[in-house]
C-alpha cells in the first residue's frame, strides 16, 4: 500500500470514529496522518472542526489557519477560525475571518454573531478607527440582521435604537447559556446578591407569602434570594436555553418565556414584588418597562432592579461599544416617578469587571404608590 493510499484508508478511519462521535478517536488518527505529512489539508479540517468541538481554540486556530494556508481556494472554514482568535483575544484576526464568513454565507447568524463580539473587542483592543468603519459597513450592509442592528450602532457610536432588538438578545443568551454561569463568576458578577440584600433589608424576615417576579430571570441565579420571600416564584425569559438552565438549578414554580414588556403589561396586579437583575442594560429608553412594571404590581409591591450607569449624571441613556446600556441616576429617577414609583433607596456599587476594570451602576428598590 503506497502512503497516498495508506492516508485515504486512515482518513476514512478518523471519518467513521467522527460520525460515531468518538472525537478523540478520530483525533489520534488525525495526528498520525499530519505526523506523516503535516499539511494534509483534511486532516488539519477536521482536526480543526473537533478542537472547536471541544473547545480547544488553540488546536483550532493552529489547525484551521495551517488548513487556510495549506489549500486558500479550497478552505471555508472561516466562521469556526474566526470563533478561535475570538476566544483567544485576536481580535484583528477574529474579524478577518468572520468577515470572510459572511462573505461566503451573509445569512451565517453565529458568524455574523461573533463577528459584533469580535468588534467590540477590536474597539476595546484600541483599533477603534477600524472597528468603526467595519460596523458602519455592517450596518449598512445587513439592516435585516439582529446583531448588526444592534452590535453595529454600538460599535460605531450610531444613533442608538430604544432598546436592544428582541432576537439578538434571545439569540445572546441563547448563545451564552452554556457558559454563562461560569463567564459571570470570572467577572465577579454580583448584581442578583445585592438585589437580595436590598430586598432583604427592607422587607425584612421572610414569610413565604408573596407573589414573586424574577424579570430577565436568566440562569436563575437571584432564585435563590428570592425563594425564601415566595409563596409563588416566577421567572420569565426571551431566552428558552436560558430557563432550561434554571429549571435546572430549580426553585421556580413557573418558568415561562415571553417578552418582557408584554408579559409584564398582561399580569396586571399580579405581583407583590418583581426583581430585575441585570436586565435593563438591554433597554434604553426605561419609562415603558418601568409603567409596565408597576402595572404588573399590586398596590404598595416592591420593585428592585440593577442598572449600569453612565458618567454624565444628567444624560439619558447611552449604547456602549459592548451592546449595553448605561444610563444617568437622574435618569433614571424620573422614569420612576413617572411611573408611579416612591424611592425606597438606592445603593451605588460595582456590579461586575469588565477587562479587569470596575463597572459602575446602582441598585435599587422603590414601592409603587
Amino acid at each position: 500500500m503506497n502512503d497516498r493510499t495508506h492516508i485515504a484508508v486512515l482518513l476514512e478511519e478518523a471519518m467513521d470514529y467522527y460520525r460515531a462521535e468518538e472525537l478523540d478517536k478520530a483525533n489520534v488518527i488525525y495526528d498520525r496522518i499530519l505526523a506523516h505529512d503535516n499539511n494534509n489539508y483534511e486532516a488539519l479540517e477536521w482536526s480543526g472542526e473537533i478542537a472547536i468541538q471541544q473547545d480547544d481554540y488553540v488546536r483550532a486556530a493552529d489547525h484551521l489557519g495551517r488548513a487556510k494556508g495549506a489549500d486558500p481556494q479550497e478552505f471555508k472554514d472561516f466562521a469556526n477560525l474566526g470563533l478561535a482568535y475570538y476566544e483567544l483575544d485576536q481580535p484583528v484576526d477574529a474579524v478577518e475571518n468572520l468577515q470572510a464568513a459572511i462573505e461566503h454565507d451573509a445569512e451565517d447568524l453565529v458568524a455574523h454573531s461573533n463577528l459584533g463580539k469580535a468588534l467590540y473587542e477590536l474597539h476595546n483592543a484600541g483599533h477603534i478607527e477600524e472597528a468603526i468603519k467595519i460596523a458602519r459597513q455592517w450596518v449598512d450592509e445587513f439592516p435585516h440582521i439582529p446583531d448588526a442592528r444592534h452590535m453595529g450602532p454600538a460599535v460605531a457610536g450610531m444613533p442608538a435604537p430604544d432598546r436592544a432588538d428582541e432576537a439578538f438578545v434571545t439569540e445572546t443568551f441563547d448563545d451564552f447559556s452554556e457558559d454563562f454561569d461560569k463567564k459571570l463568576a470570572e467577572l465577579n458578577y454580583r448584581a442578583p446578591e445585592f438585589i437580595g440584600a436590598l430586598v432583604a433589608k427592607v422587607l425584612g424576615a421572610a414569610k413565604g407569602d408573596l407573589y414573586v417576579l424574577d424579570a430577565g430571570c436568566g440562569t436563575g441565579l437571584a432564585g435563590p434570594y428570592l425563594r425564601p420571600y415566595a409563596k409563588e416564584l416566577t421567572g420569565v425569559d426571551l431566552s428558552q436555553k436560558m430557563l432550561d438552565k434554571a429549571e435546572i438549578r430549580g426553585g421556580y414554580d413557573a418558568l415561562l418565556k415571553a417578552e418582557l414588556v408584554d408579559f409584564l403589561e398582561s399580569h396586571h396586579g399580579s405581583y407583590d414584588l418583581c426583581v430585575a437583575a441585570d436586565v435593563f442594560c438591554y433597554f434604553g429608553e426605561l419609562e415603558s418597562v418601568f409603567k409596565a412594571t408597576a402595572t404588573s404590581l399590586k398596590a404598595g409591591g416592591y420593585f428592585s432592579f440593577s442598572l449600569e450607569v453612565n458618567d454624565a449624571q444628567d444624560a439619558g441613556y447611552q449604547l456602549h461599544a459592548s451592546g449595553r446600556y448605561a444610563h444617568g441616576e437622574s435618569y433614571i429617577k424620573d422614569c420612576l416617578i413617572k411611573s408611579g414609583f416612591a424611592f425606597v433607596e438606592i445603593n451605588s456599587e460595582t456590579l461586575r469587571t469588565e477587562y479587569a476594570k470596575p463597572v459602575h451602576g446602582v441598585v435599587v428598590i422603590v414601592q409603587k404608590l
